[in-house]
C-alpha cells in the first residue's frame, strides 16, 4: 500500500480505480517544475529551522540527483497517483523514510501542483508571446513591400471599397498586438505563487512564503490560501486569450484559402505549405491554413471544456481540476504549432496585384468615393448622393458597363432619375473619383490605407514590437535569475 493511504484505509486502491484517477502521463510536463518547487520548499524548511539542516541537505541532494533523470524512466505505477508521489517515493527510497518523510512537511499536493502549473504556464505564455512577435515581424515585412498594392476591401464578402494589401495585413498586426496585451495580463495573474497554502488553510509551521516565492521567480504570492489552491481562473484566462488569438489566426487562414482560390485568385500560397490531390493532379490545396482553421475550433473546445469543469466546483480543491490541466496544455500546443507554421508561411505568400486590381474594378470599389466627391463638388446631402450613385451602379449592371467605362453622362442619367436634374460635377472630378489609386491616396486618415498613412502605421508597429521584445527578454531573464538560485543550492550540495 502507498504510504499516505496507510493511516486512513485498510485496503489498497482498486487497480482500475488507481488507473482511472492517476495523472502520471499528464504530469510528466510538470516534472522539472515540481522538483524545483520541492527544492525551494526544502531550502525554506532548512532556513526557518523547521527541518534539521542535515536532513534537509539529504533531501536536497536526492532532489538534485532526481532532476537529472528522465521522468519517463521513473517508477510510474498508477497506484502512485501523480508525479508528486513519484518524487516523494523516490526521495524516501533514496535516503530513507525518516529523513525522506520530512519532504512533505508544511506542504500539500494541492499547493504544490498549483505552483508547478503556474511555473510551466508562465514559460509557455512567454514562448507564445515570442512566437507572436516573430509572426508580426514577418507580416510587417510583407506589408512594407505592399503599401501601394491595391486590393478590394470587403464587407459581407462583397467588394466594398479599395484598400491595399498592406492595410489588410495591418489589420491583423493590430489584432495580434491586442493578443500580446491580453497575454501580458494573463502572465501577470499567473506569475503569483500559491506555495505555502498547503491544502487550503495554510499551516501552523512558521514557514516563509515570500522566500519560496522569490526562489521560484514569482512576482508575488497568492495571499488567500483557499483561493491559491482551488482557483484555475488563471488557466482559463490564458485559454480564453489563446482562443481569441486562434480565432484571429483562423480568420487570416480562411482568407488565405479564399484569396488563393481560382474564384478570387489574388494571392499565391507557397508550395511548401500546400498539398495536392491523390486523384486530381491540378490541385493545390491550402492544407496548412485549413488545419489552422480547425485547430482554432479545438482550442475553443478546450476552453469550453475547462469552463464546464470549473462551473459547479465548491471551494476548495477537487480532483476535477486534474481534468482541466491537459486541456490547458492542449490549447498551448495547438496555438504554438499554429503560430510556428503560420509565421513561416505568411512571409512566402505572394500577392497578385493585377488580379487584385481587376477584382476591385469589377466590384465598383470606388463608388463610395464618387458619392463623397458629389457631396463636396455639388453641395448636395450625402444621402442624395448615395441614391444617385446607387442608381449609377444599377444602370452600369443593366448595360454591362465596367467601372472603367462609366462616363459623366451615365452619372447624369442616374441623377435625373433620382433628382430629375443633372448634378454640377466636372468630367475630371468624376474620373478622379473613380480612379483606384487616387481613391486610396485620399484616405490619409490615421490608420487609413493611403501609402503615407500605412508607412507611419507600420513604423509605429515596428517600434511597439521592439519594446515588447525587450520586455519579454527582461521577463525571461528575471525568472532565469531566480531559478539559478536553485541551481546554486544544488551545486553547493554536490561539491
Amino acid at each position: 500500500m502507498i504510504m499516505h493511504r496507510e493511516g486512513r484505509f485498510e485496503k489498497s486502491m482498486d487497480p482500475d480505480a488507481a488507473e482511472y484517477t492517476a495523472s502520471l502521463k499528464e504530469d510528466i510536463k510538470l516534472f522539472t517544475a515540481v522538483v524545483q518547487v520541492n527544492i525551494a520548499h526544502v531550502q525554506m524548511l532548512k532556513k526557518t529551522g523547521i527541518v534539521e539542516k542535515s536532513d534537509a541537505e539529504k533531501i536536497l541532494r536526492a532532489l538534485s540527483e532526481l532532476q537529472e533523470k528522465d521522468p519517463e524512466k521513473l517508477d510510474l505505477r498508477p497506484e502512485l497517483e501523480d508525479i508528486h508521489m513519484v518524487i516523494e517515493e523516490y526521495v524516501k527510497n533514496k535516503i530513507g523514510k525518516e529523513a525522506g518523510g520530512k519532504l512533505h512537511t508544511a506542504k500539500s499536493r494541492n499547493d504544490q501542483v498549483a505552483t508547478a502549473i503556474r511555473m510551466v504556464l508562465r514559460e509557455e505564455i512567454l514562448e507564445i508571446q515570442t512566437l507572436i512577435v516573430e509572426f508580426i515581424g514577418e507580416i510587417i515585412e510583407l506589408a512594407e513591400e505592399n503599401t501601394t498594392t491595391i486590393m478590394p476591401g470587403y464587407t459581407h464578402l462583397q467588394v466594398a471599397e479599395p484598400s491595399t494589401f498592406a492595410h489588410y495585413l495591418g489589420s491583423y498586426i493590430q489584432a495580434l498586438i491586442r493578443d500580446l496585451d491580453r497575454l501580458e495580463e494573463a502572465f501577470a495573474i499567473t506569475n503569483r505563487c500559491p506555495l505555502g497554502s498547503c491544502a487550503f488553510a495554510g499551516t501552523s509551521f512558521p514557514i516563509d512564503r515570500n522566500l519560496t516565492s522569490n526562489l521560484l521567480g514569482f512576482a508575488e504570492i497568492c495571499e488567500n490560501t483557499m483561493d491559491a489552491t482551488s482557483s484555475r481562473d488563471f488557466a482559463l484566462q490564458t485559454m480564453s486569450n489563446l482562443s481569441i488569438l486562434m480565432t484571429n489566426l483562423s480568420r487570416l487562414a480562411e482568407e488565405l484559402i479564399l484569396w488563393s482560390s481560382t474564384e478570387f485568385d489574388m494571392i499565391s500560397t507557397p508550395d511548401e505549405f500546400s498539398s495536392t490531390s491523390s486523384i486530381m493532379p491540378q490541385k493545390k490545396n491550402p492544407v496548412v491554413a485549413e488545419l489552422e482553421r480547425a485547430k482554432c475550433g479545438r482550442t475553443v473546445g478546450d476552453l469550453v471544456g475547462g469552463l464546464n469543469i470549473m462551473k459547479n466546483l465548491p471551494q476548495a480543491y477537487n480532483l476535477d481540476l486534474q481534468e482541466l490541466t491537459p486541456l490547458l496544455w492542449d490549447s498551448i500546443e495547438q496555438t504554438k504549432s499554429s503560430l510556428n507554421v503560420m509565421k513561416k508561411m505568411i512571409g512566402k505568400v505572394k500577392p497578385k496585384p493585377e488580379n487584385m486590381r481587376k477584382n476591385a474594378v469589377k466590384g465598383f470599389a470606388t463608388l463610395t468615393e464618387l458619392a463623397n466627391i458629389i457631396v463636396l463638388e455639388a453641395g448636395i446631402p450625402f444621402r442624395e448622393a448615395h441614391k444617385i450613385v446607387g442608381q449609377l451602379s444599377s444602370l452600369a449592371n443593366e448595360k454591362g458597363k465596367s467601372l472603367e467605362n462609366l462616363s459623366i453622362s451615365d452619372l447624369n442619367s442616374a441623377s435625373e432619375k433620382v433628382l430629375s436634374e443633372k448634378i454640377d460635377i466636372s468630367e475630371s472630378k468624376f474620373k478622379e473619383a473613380l480612379d483606384l489609386d487616387n481613391c486610396v491616396e485620399r484616405r490619409k486618415v490615421v490608420g487609413g490605407p493611403s501609402p503615407q498613412s500605412m508607412e507611419k502605421e507600420l513604423s509605429k508597429f515596428s517600434e511597439r514590437i521592439k519594446k515588447i521584445e525587450n520586455d519579454l527578454k527582461e521577463r525571461k531573464d528575471s525568472i532565469s535569475r531566480s531559478l539559478k538560485k536553485i541551481e546554486k543550492i544544488q551545486l553547493r550540495l554536490n561539491n
